[in-house]
């Protein structure tokens, strides 16, 4: 089931609000966008149905930018409204936000946008041609994938 990036992102904040953990709107974005990746790669689906742009600083999702924007480069105090519902917390796709939490939530949010658009990355593509262009699902799927084909390579040379 696909959700708002809002909800997606409610999700995230939870989860580090259960940690002691506080999120800015920077890497608040980046996280949704890597979660989206990974569901899209993994389950076959988009996490969320809002479109994402290349901006300068990497992937973002406007629909949640705006809401963000009061907090400017400070920690997201307080959820984001929405009109999906809930991650259900028993769902694929929230184990998909918790395995992106516990994989990158360690990371800033400078590190996050440098994995976010790097060479050969879809924010990379997109922004060669159109800067602020939509990203399409197609091109963060194949990203994803690939991510996932060479983790799964790197772990088996690993066993071997």
């Amino acid at each position: 089931m696909a959700y708002s990036a809002a909800a997606v992102a409610n999700a995230f904040l939870e989860l580090s609000s259960q940690e002691g953990k506080r999120l800015t709107n920077m890497k608040l974005q980046k996280l949704v966008y890597i979660a989206h990746g990974w569901s899209l790669a993994l389950l076959g689906q988009p996490l969320f149905y809002n479109d994402i742009q290349a901006w300068r600083w990497g992937p973002v999702i406007p629909k949640l930018y705006n809401p963000l924007r009061k907090y400017g480069s400070g920690v997201v105090t307080e959820p984001i409204p929405t009109d999906s519902e809930r991650v259900d917390v028993f769902s694929r796709e929230m184990s998909i936000i918790e395995g992106v939490w516990k994989a990158y939530g360690q990371y800033s949010a400078m590190q996050l946008s440098s994995i976010t658009h790097d060479n050969g990355t879809p924010w990379s593509e997109v922004w060669a041609k159109k800067p602020q262009g939509q990203i399409p699902d197609a091109l963060i799927m194949e990203h994803y994938r690939q991510l996932k084909n060479e983790r799964t390579r790197a772990k088996s040379s690993t066993a071997t």
